[in-house]
């Protein structure tokens, strides 16, 4: 199962050189980032022991930390117009927040201030999700495996979905019903964004090492990227770029979204790369809840993809 591979993942990654060390990543120094003008967007991730920003479109290699001296950060969310970010930590068992200074032009500037604990008493949080609308945070726990809701401050917790969940790993939100949306060749569907303008599902395969798109309701599913992946772990969208971490190749990827030509290298040398997100979220709709899982039993109530059942 995945989660073995979770398990190896993190014991590569503690042992790996640091070579972003050496490389200047975390010293961007006063370079200024025209975001504006420029357009191109700022990536979010977390890389178990920090969280960090990367520009899409900046200078190769450089990326700065928002917050350092973690545990094991592994998903992560924001609410921009607040300058929140969020991130789950699965050592701390618990999901934590920090303020981001976006007013800054200068990524070193714009560093997260202070750690602020949101939820505790987890056990696995593997995924998680900000509904900037409704001022909610959604997380799956992988040990429990239940999908939770809270506020953003951590009250009014309440437990959504824990029937037919088997290690259910990463969430993303979109106005729809929980129902069954893939069945069939899916193994390990560990990275999930959705493109909320063309109402497209993005999936990465971990274990079948492809990458396929489909409509909300399964139908007109095809492959975007498949035959150079290695081991593909979380996906985020911007515009007409897709962007995928890496765990094997210890990196981040990005793509044209719908014909998966175009492929460039944004970061090489990370630490273990994990969750990662666009910081401009693309529209703002009330959302509900798609996450996908290592196994799941169908059920005419479920709205997720469903994995093949291992041999």
């Amino acid at each position: 199962m995945e989660g073995d591979r979770y398990e190896e993942g993190w014991n590569q990654g503690k042992v790996a050189e640091r070579k972003e060390e050496r490389s200047g990543q975390g010293e961007v120094g006063r370079e200024k980032w025209d975001r504006g003008s420029r357009g191109s967007p700022l990536l979010l991730f977390a890389n178990r022991r920090d969280v960090r920003l990367v520009d899409a479109e900046g200078v190769r290699g450089e990326s700065a930390i928002v917050v350092s001296d973690l545990e094991d950060a592994a998903a992560v969310d924001f609410l921009y117009s607040e300058g929140l970010i969020f991130w789950t930590d699965v050592s701390e068992e618990a999901i934590k927040q920090t303020h981001w200074n976006q007013s800054s032009n200068s990524l070193k500037e714009a560093l997260g201030t202070g750690q602020t604990v949101v939820v505790s008493g987890l056990d696995s949080p593997d995924g998680l999700a900000c509904d900037w609308l409704g001022r909610k945070l959604y997380w799956t726990d992988s040990e429990t495996n239940r999908i939770e809701v809270a506020n953003l401050d951590g009250t009014s917790r309440k437990v959504l979905f824990w029937m037919d969940l088997d290690q259910p790993r990463a969430i993303a939100l979109n106005p729809a019903q929980r129902k069954v949306i893939v069945v069939v060749d899916i193994y390990w569907p560990n990275g999930l964004t959705i493109d909320l303008v063309e109402q497209k599902l993005y999936w990465a395969d971990a274990k079948l090492s492809f990458i396929h798109r489909a409509n909300l309701d399964g139908s007109a599913r095809e492959t975007v990227v498949e035959g150079t992946l290695t081991h593909p772990f979380a996906l985020t969208l911007s515009e007409e770029t897709l962007y995928w971490t890496d765990w094997q190749t210890r990196s981040i990827h990005a793509c044209n979204k719908h014909s998966g030509d175009k492929t460039r290298e944004i970061l090489n040398g990370i630490y273990s790369p994990m969750d990662i997100q666009s910081r401009l979220p693309a529209v703002t709709l009330t959302e509900a809840v798609v996450i996908s899982a290592c196994s799941l039993q169908s059920s005419p109530s479920t709205a997720v993809p469903a994995p093949q059942e291992s041999s």
